[in-house]
């Protein structure tokens, strides 16, 4: 739990510090960012699920397939394995009214027997915080969490709107990732 109030709070300043708008009638925020990497098939070891893959830097790496991922037989050398990473963060101010919480789902997509390995993997952890305390000249908001744990936040300078933020609203925060990965055949 430690560790998930230390990622709300690293969110909750990143997000107050970035000063975008979600919707116009309360502060709040969105940044995003997607990597897209490629590599080649190099080798293929069956007995240990070992895939080794040459990225497009010319290094290679080899990585061990676990079990969970499906009919790594049908991968060849030469294929194309593309991965891609998003993250998203959003962040919003509420008006009071729920208890402070965290929740976490995850969702696994996996591709059909018989078909080229590919799946995805999408966490999402959602985090709700009370407002403590506003202190506009040291800039800072002080949230408690749903453990009662209270923690105070230096809120950037680029903020413009935190003098609406108030003692009783709830700041949400929403943290995405997702993984996916999928083998073709060379073009």
């Amino acid at each position: 739990m430690k560790r998930r109030m230390q990622m709300v709070g690293f969110v909750l300043g990143l997000l107050l510090s970035a000063g975008l708008a979600v919707a116009a009638d309360m502060p709040g925020g969105e940044v995003s960012d997607l990597v897209v990497v490629t590599a080649t098939v190099e080798k293929i070891d069956m007995s240990t699920r070992e895939v080794t893959l040459k990225g497009t830097d010319g290094k290679l790496e080899t990585i061990t397939v676990g079990p969970e991922a499906r009919n790594l037989g049908q991968v060849k050398v030469g294929d194309v394995v593309t991965m891609k990473y998003y993250q998203s963060l959003a962040i919003f101010v509420a008006p009071p009214g729920g208890e402070p919480s965290v929740s976490e789902t995850t969702d696994v997509e996996r591709a059909a027997l018989g078909k080229k390995p590919a799946g995805q993997v999408t966490k999402v952890t959602q985090a709700t915080v009370t407002v403590e305390a506003v202190d506009l000249e040291k800039r800072t908001v002080t949230v408690k969490g749903p453990k009662g744990n209270v923690t105070t936040l230096k809120v950037g300078d680029q903020v413009k709107r935190l003098n609406e933020v108030k003692v009783g609203d709830q700041i949400v925060a929403r943290y995405t990732e997702a993984v996916a990965i999928s083998v073709e055949k060379p073009k």
